[in-house]
């Protein structure tokens, strides 16, 4: 599937407004971005876009009590009937003892 991401804004899926917003950018296979909102301070992301357009990124923010998370992530895109992107992702954040894990979903923003 083949994905541009650049200049793509998504949020944390739900009816909640107090949500983690991402500015996502593109080039080539390459994709970055920066997040914020919900229990987000600030955060950042790089990922390698494969050929089904999934993305393969490790990230890093500090949260609402100003502690570092880094983690990394698969996140596996869908085309929505009305053209946004879906994106169902699996995380797991490493320098958290125990390892936390877990899926959330992202939604396009139009």
């Amino acid at each position: 599937m083949n994905i541009n991401y650049n200049n793509k804004t998504f949020r944390v899926a739900g009816d909640n407004t107090e949500v983690t917003h991402f500015k996502y950018f593109q080039k080539d296979t390459i994709v970055w971005g920066e997040y914020e909102g919900g229990g987000v301070t600030k955060g950042t992301l790089i990922a390698k876009v494969d050929d089904n357009g999934v993305l393969h990124m490790h990230y890093h923010h500090l949260n609402a009590n100003l502690e570092f998370k880094l983690g990394k992530c698969i996140s596996t895109p869908r085309l929505l009937d009305d053209g946004r992107i879906e994106l169902f992702e699996t995380y797991e954040s490493v320098n958290t003892d125990p390892i936390s894990k877990g899926e959330i979903t992202l939604i396009e923003v139009k």
